[in-house]
């Protein structure tokens, strides 16, 4: 995009084009006759107009030059910290339970992805796990690359059964541990208890809390779990009570400084994921700077090029009759 710092030489611009292509000018000479001129082959045709032209155009291209035409490049943003977010997600067995229309992991992953779209400017990572955990996409800021990911993840990304979340966070905390964002959040979703990994949840969230990671766990599901089964080219369907608890993860949010959340459908979830969107805003200091081009020093060169042409070819290399 071009901008002009002055642009009101530019009114110049049609007094230029009136005075040279408009206004006939009146000999300065008169001759009783020019039949002896032309009878030479001086005679006054287009090409006697060309140097004219020249002039004109310098002269319009050195006004352009002092209205000083800017390029203006891409606005930039002087140490721009946005926050670091660790997206935690159970892709465990009972997340495939169909309480939630298709099931429960589908809804978390096109939750999740929503939830990204609303975050521009902050750094995000995918965790998921079962019976153990594993970084799926690393902090970054190419959050198609996150979304392309959350694509790809079935309730068979991770071999081992269960559900370990103490050692879900330990890797999200690796994920964390070194950013230097003003704010750093994990979003823990999960639909069941802690029953496998090496790292007990509370050290977990004892860690975090020391790191100034804030948690926010939200447990998803019904009080029943429904596991689609096949049998005989038949599906059935398997009913659990329970599964979650809840006393754990508000004990982690707790602890963190964050907030627990129960979604019980998917629109539960989806308002849950915008509250965090609103109490997680990223905030910027006004040091956004636009950086701009002088093309003024070329256009004059151009001009000063078109001006010597101009002359010369008016007044010496075309003879003028009148």
């Amino acid at each position: 995009m071009i901008r002009f710092a002055n642009w009101y030489f530019l009114i110049l611009v049609p007094l230029i084009i009136y005075i040279f292509m408009i206004r006939k000018k009146k000999s300065a000479l008169k001759f009783s006759s020019v039949k002896l001129l032309k009878g030479l082959g001086l005679k006054k045709t287009a090409k006697h107009r060309i140097g004219k032209y020249f002039i004109a155009l310098g002269l319009i291209t050195a006004i352009i030059a002092l209205a000083r035409p800017q390029l203006t490049q891409e606005s930039s943003f002087i140490n721009q910290n946005g926050i670091d977010i660790a997206m935690v997600l159970d892709v465990s067995g009972s997340m495939e339970s169909v309480d939630f229309e298709p099931n429960r992991l589908e809804v978390a992953r096109k939750t999740i992805e929503d939830f990204i779209k609303e975050r521009t400017n902050d750094r995000i990572s995918l965790i998921i796990f079962a019976g153990t955990a594993y970084t799926r996409v690393p902090l970054t800021l190419d959050h198609n690359i996150v979304r392309e990911s959350l694509e790809g993840i079935t309730s068979r990304s991770v071999n081992e059964e269960g559900t370990a979340i103490g050692m879900a966070i330990s890797v999200g905390l690796n994920r964390l541990k070194k950013s230097e964002a003003a704010s750093k959040i994990m979003i823990l979703v999960t639909d069941g208890d802690n029953n496998a990994g090496a790292i007990n949840p509370d050290t977990a969230s004892e860690l975090a809390k020391e790191l100034g990671v804030r948690i926010y766990t939200i447990g998803v599901g019904t009080d029943k779990t429904i596991i689609p089964v096949q049998s005989f080219g038949k599906t059935l369907y398997k009913q659990y009570e329970g599964g979650l608890n809840e006393k754990l993860l508000k004990e982690i949010a707790e602890t963190t400084n964050g907030q627990y959340y129960r979604a019980r459908d998917s629109k539960a979830l989806s308002q849950i994921f915008s509250n965090i969107n609103q109490l997680e805003k990223t905030k910027f200091e006004q040091d956004n700077f636009k950086q701009y081009t002088e093309l003024a020093f070329s256009l004059i060169k151009v001009a000063l090029v078109l001006l010597l042409v101009g002359i010369f070819l008016d007044r010496f290399y075309f003879v003028q009759i009148p």
